[in-house]
């Protein structure tokens, strides 16, 4: 008997695969130490996941200092102890949920948006905050799992309605153990099914708050406190939310060049010379980009164009779905209601509360902006769509390589550096946390504590520039002693190292930049003096 496949089935299949295959050996990146140190935790103390130390600041700290909950953490530690803490193992595990995520997509598209749900699922897949966020890190499981409830909720399947609105909850209270960002969606839960009259099925929304009551008892009986209500945000301000929700515009759009495609039903008609500005446009971004390699645009001016492009950008496709929004009664468009509760719910969350804006954050962002503009590129031409997916393709590959060397240089270091101090005397002593606070412990590195206070004069320190590192405590005194660096090169020219760009940036920091100027460069320094 032969197994065949529909086309869809191919096309999801062959963009997972290459998507897996371009992460499969990238080295642990940002917060994959963080969550491997926590698995490990977790692993050996499965009922006190909470309680462990982790250096992720200044000194070791409990988890439950941190925002994420341990849901992702148990599956890391199984994998783990399973089959090893390597990359190939880790990256596969976590691939599984890029799988679900991509195969929910294509469920809700093919609802929703009958007709584009191949386009649409091949612009979610290639675009740079869905490639490049392939790590080890909560937010793909959790876009997986936010996709499963929406999938579930909205898409009928052969099974009973309470049975699937049953397992939609479940999936919920799933993605709340991963990270806490789900929290509007136990909002939309509610007002997805008093939509859609399913008034029967109301009591199941309790389901993903008892759970959460019942985990933070076990918060009070572990260690005193509720981690839910413990998080901190960022600047309640009205300065701050304004800075946050133009980062996040930011955000949006340098991530997200698919959207000229969308733009033929805001044009006057008729529009047939859509695709030749689109042409026209491609060639004097590669113009410039020419020009910014070759130094004749300096790169502050370069960083200025891409801030106003990405920021126009991302009102652009604000505007794409405010042109969408259901003008129909809720009861007769109500599935498109849902996307603009499940899109503005999140957004708006990120926008008071995130304390910093990343491009993961905005990845849960994009499913529903996707499906919501999704009229629009119904109206597109093949070639306008051709054109949209080569931009998104070759923008998330070049951005996915340049984070890949980026986090491969830390790894490729260590284990020199330890080579290459060792018979020096003195202990070797590592600062910096992200993927190098990993390899460094891998390479025999002690981590550093700043109020340890076990340096001695002899010892070594060894700092990534431009890298989140602790600070040295008071009356330390040093002197470098060498130096590894690697220079700019065409492969990291889009550049996303100036201190980690796709996973912190705002409106003054941009995502990815064009760069031929940034080095990654580690320094030793010897210890001279302690007072």
């Amino acid at each position: 008997m032969t197994l065949k496949l529909s086309r869809a089935a191919w096309v999801i299949f062959l963009l997972w695969a290459a998507i897996t295959a371009l992460d499969l050996n990238k080295a642990f990146h940002i917060d994959d130490t963080f969550h491997l140190l926590a698995a490990q935790w977790v692993g050996q103390h499965p009922l006190q996941p909470m309680s462990g130390l982790v250096n992720w600041g200044q000194n070791p700290e409990p988890l439950h200092h941190f925002n994420q909950p341990p849901g992702f953490f148990y599956l890391v530690a199984i994998t783990g102890y399973a089959f090893g803490w390597g990359e190939v193992p880790m990256h596969l595990m976590r691939s599984l949920f890029s799988l679900l995520a991509l195969v929910c997509f294509h469920r809700l598209a093919r609802r929703t948006a009958p007709g584009q749900e191949l386009w649409l699922t091949a612009l979610f897949a290639l675009c740079p905050a869905f490639m490049v966020n392939q790590g080890l890190m909560t937010d793909i499981p959790l876009l997986a799992l936010q996709l499963l409830f929406f999938s579930l909720l909205l898409v009928p399947r052969r099974m009973q309605t309470g049975l699937r609105l049953a397992l939609a909850a479940l999936a919920l209270a799933a993605a709340m153990f991963i990270k806490y960002t789900t929290l509007p969606l136990l909002l939309v839960f509610p007002l997805a099914l008093l939509l859609r009259r399913q008034w029967q099925w109301l009591p199941l929304v309790l389901l993903p708050p008892i759970l959460i009551a019942v985990w933070s008892g076990w918060n009070l009986h572990e260690y005193g406190g509720v981690h839910l209500l413990d998080r901190q945000g960022g600047d309640p301000s009205i300065v701050g939310i304004f800075v946050r929700a133009l980062a996040l515009l930011t955000c949006v759009g340098a991530v997200a060049p698919f959207t000229p495609a969308f733009l033929r039903p805001l044009l006057p008609r008729p529009a047939h010379r859509l695709f030749m500005a689109w042409v026209i446009l491609l060639c004097a971004a590669a113009c410039f980009i020419l020009l910014v390699y070759i130094g004749t645009i300096p790169e502050p001016v370069s960083d200025q164009v891409l801030r106003i492009a990405f920021t126009l950008n991302g009102v652009l496709l604000v505007v794409l779905c405010a042109r969408f929004l259901p003008l129909n009664v809720p009861s007769v468009a109500a599935e498109k209601w849902i996307l603009v509760l499940w899109a503005f719910g999140l957004a708006a969350f990120l926008a008071l509360f995130s304390p910093m804006m990343a491009s993961r954050h905005i990845l849960l962002v994009l499913p529903p902006v996707l499906l919501l503009t999704a009229p629009a590129l119904a109206k597109a031409t093949a070639r306008e769509k051709a054109l949209a997916l080569a931009c998104t393709a070759f923008l998330g590959v070049v951005l996915t390589l340049s984070d890949k060397q980026y986090a491969n240089f830390y790894k490729q270091r260590a284990p020199r550096i330890v080579q290459q101090l060792s018979g020096q005397g003195g202990t070797v002593w590592s600062l910096g946390h992200w993927g190098w606070q990993w390899y460094s412990r891998q390479a025999g590195m002690k981590t550093y504590s700043r109020d340890a206070g076990n340096l001695a004069v002899g010892d070594f320190l060894v700092i990534p520039e431009d890298y989140d590192h602790q600070e040295l405590a008071n009356g330390v005194e040093k002197v470098p002693v060498a130096t590894w660096d690697q220079a700019p090169g065409p492969e990291n020219f889009f550049c996303v190292e100036q201190y980690a760009g796709m996973y912190t940036s705002s409106y003054g920091k941009l995502p990815w930049s064009l760069c031929r100027s940034h080095h990654k460069v580690i320094t030793a320094y010897r210890v001279t003096a302690v007072h």
